[in-house]
């Protein structure tokens, strides 16, 4: 196969005979290719020897000068390993088991072709071979010394032990053991290798390479060895036995450091356990909240009051495995503590009613990150509501904020520390936020159906607020006439602007305002403009209804400047929260009036639902547009054509969806009556 790819074995062959066969011996080697030096005589050996470095020797036994088996002792004196082939027309029985005992490698007879071809084929299978150089020269042959040197220099640990011995101690250790091993190569000789064994030494690798060693076979450990400092690593140690015509004399040990494979497995497994645990974690969580989840979503939706909501959660959080308390608490007024609203669990409960110290707490520190919290060292929990006094191992504090409304915490107590890791927060933050939410629906429908309001009456400078800038533009003033809000959740209003004092294109008066996004002109009479404008989303109109508050009527005057807001708010309501919202988005925001009145009769649900139902998308804004440009209004400011024009339509087809609409809704009046 070598052949194949251009390159030839060249055997190195001293040939020792003295008779006149020996040149025919040289030719039958040469004829295979082999390199040939001949030597006639034992000392014409010796001296070959000195210059030349054969791969094979072949000697006669008989010699003028003495016998084969004396250089096969002086060879072997030096090289256990270098083959020498007696090959003798001298031979007998008795020479044959000299050679034999004296550990030849080889004894041929010469006899003919049969014996030259057996001479040819033992020269192949026991010499060295030498590949040429780039340029065909032939290579040296290294001998013991060159081998020993090698190993010597070799960078990895290399050692010889001798079995024969005591204990089985290390005879041999090369410079790439002591710079592994940090032990100097005179302590380590005479010593068994096991004083590399230290206290995290598994015995399982030990007691597989005494097994091997016992059994006289090869094996391969890795095992954690210790340097003569301390410094643990990983050692991968090989063994294997050597043997001299079936007698053991030495164990060769190999020692190479793997200490960054092995650190980088433990950490690839370390990280695989992890997720693995990760992902077992994660399961529980969700077995275990899924259905807490699913059953505080069923609470909110069927309570009719905050207190109904707070109730049912809490009692479903303390039935939930896992969990053994659940309690509310809000703020008090002044904000320096917090007021139990409900306690549900097995254990004793806080009096509801009951405040605690809410400055320095973790309640404090839940409300201020807006996130789910579990007390830490450093946190301070009120005596009367830690986890010890419900029989829990660990608590997590969980705000309850809607929006700009925060309605108190939650705190959840759990019967062990693990249940409330950062995931399990993860969830009640979310669950936190729909507890918030829930609390402001049923709010906010008990405020709608109150029978009494709260007339909130603010004077508005800032002309960043929606119609000051157009009226300012105009030159004359705007009066609301209504609002809708369109399906993509912007909010369009209906106005009428009056007294304009300028001959410049209302719609260019539009589109140069920067709190408008759209708008169309409805009609036009003389300095009388109807108009639907659609305001950018920064307008506070639609945060008002969060607080059940209602735009009842909006003015602006162009000359002055100003607009004049009327909202309804609930008495129930916060009149803060109104103005709040104001103040947040705009300067020179006055509360002007505040008074208490009966609501005015407002349709009932059912009644608008109905009418709605009915109508189709084009009736209901042929009616919406008439209404909310006062065409029904004695005299009419608008005409039905404009507003035909305005939706894009024939003047007889908003007609005939006009009078569809009334006809439905007067339907619906009458029909219920």
């Amino acid at each position: 196969m070598l052949d194949n790819i251009g390159i030839v074995a060249r055997v190195r062959t001293l040939v020792v005979d003295g008779s006149d066969t020996a040149t025919e011996t040289a030719s039958v080697l040469e004829a295979d290719g082999n390199e040939v030096v001949i030597a006639d005589s034992l000392s014409g050996a010796r001296a070959k020897m000195r210059d030349y470095t054969p791969s094979v020797i072949v000697t006669e036994y008989q010699l003028p000068d003495g016998n084969g088996l004396e250089l096969l002792r002086e060879i072997r004196a030096d090289d256990s390993l270098l083959p020498v082939i007696v090959y003798t027309g001298h031979g007998s029985e008795h020479v044959a088991s000299d050679c034999i005992d004296s550990g030849v490698s080889a004894y041929i007879p010469k006899n003919g072709a049969a014996t030259r071809e057996r001479l040819r084929e033992a020269v192949d299978d026991l010499a060295t071979t030498d590949l040429p150089g780039t340029r065909g020269e032939s290579l040296p042959t290294p001998d013991v010394r060159h081998i020993v040197q090698a190993i010597d220099g070799a960078p990895v640990g290399i050692t010889l032990s001798d079995p024969s011995l005591p204990d089985n101690p290390i005879v041999y250790a090369n410079e790439g053991y002591a710079d592994l091993t940090g032990y100097d190569i005179e302590t380590v000789l005479g010593r068994n290798c096991r004083f590399l064994q230290g206290p995290e030494t598994r015995e399982q690798s030990v007691a597989e390479m005494r097994a091997a060693i016992d059994d006289e076979e090869p094996v391969t450990v890795e095992i954690l060895n210790y340097r003569e400092d301390g410094t643990p690593f990983w050692n991968r140690v090989s063994i294997t036995p050597l043997f001299d015509n079936g007698e053991l004399l030495y164990f060769m040990g190999f020692q190479e450091e793997v200490t960054e494979r092995k650190e980088a497995e433990a950490l690839a497994r370390q990280r695989a356990d992890a997720l693995r645990e990760e992902r077992q974690t994660l399961e529980r969580v969700l077995g275990r909240v899924s259905g807490l989840i699913n059953n505080v979503s069923h609470a909110l939706v069927e309570a009719d009051d905050r207190e109904s909501v707070e109730q049912r959660v809490c009692a479903e959080i303390a039935a939930t495995d896992g969990y053994n308390h659940a309690m509310m608490g809000e703020p008090t007024v002044a904000g320096s503590g917090m007021t139990v609203r409900v306690s549900e669990g097995p254990a004793q409960s806080v009096e509801t009613g009951s405040s605690a110290d809410l400055s320095g707490t973790v309640f404090e520190r839940a409300l201020e990150t807006g996130t789910a919290v579990v007390p830490t060292a450093e946190d301070t929990v009120p005596a009367s509501v830690a986890p010890e006094q419900f029989g829990a191992a660990a608590m997590a504090v969980v705000p309850l904020s809607y929006r700009r409304t925060t309605y108190g915490v939650l705190s959840v107590y759990a019967e062990r520390a693990e249940v409330l890791d950062r995931r399990e927060c993860t969830v009640f933050d979310a669950v936190g936020q729909m507890i918030a939410s829930g609390i402001n629906a049923v709010e906010t429908k008990q405020i709608l159906t109150a029978d009494r309001v709260t007339e909130l009456g603010f004077e508005i400078t800032d002309d960043r607020f929606p119609l000051i800038d157009l009226a300012t533009r105009a030159g004359g003033s705007i009066s609301y006439n209504g609002s809708t809000l369109e399906e993509n959740g912007s909010f369009r209003l209906f106005i009428t602007v009056s007294g304009i004092g300028t001959d410049e294109p209302f719609e260019e008066l539009l589109a140069a305002c920067d709190e408008v996004v759209d708008g169309y002109v409805i009609a036009k009479q003389d300095e009388t403009v109807a108009a639907s404008v659609v305001l950018t989303e920064r307008h506070p109109f639609g945060e008002f209804a969060e607080y059940g508050a209602t735009v009842q009527d909006l003015s602006v005057s162009g000359s002055s400047g100003t607009a004049q807001l009327h909202v309804d708010l609930p008495v129930e309501g916060d009149p803060r929260s109104v103005l709040s919202v104001l103040e947040d988005a705009y300067n020179g925001v006055n509360l002007i009036r505040q008074r208490e009145r009966e609501r005015e009769p407002q349709p009932t649900a059912d009644f608008t639902t109905a009418v709605t139902n009915r109508l189709t998308d084009r009736q209901y804004t042929a009616l919406e547009t008439a209404y909310l440009s006062d065409y029904f209004a004695f005299p009419r400011p608008v005409s039905g054509e404009e507003l035909a024009e305005s939706m894009g339509i024939s003047r007889q087809t908003y007609h005939q969806h006009l009078r569809a609409a009334q006809r439905k809704l007067l339907e619906e009046f009458f029909g219920s009556q």
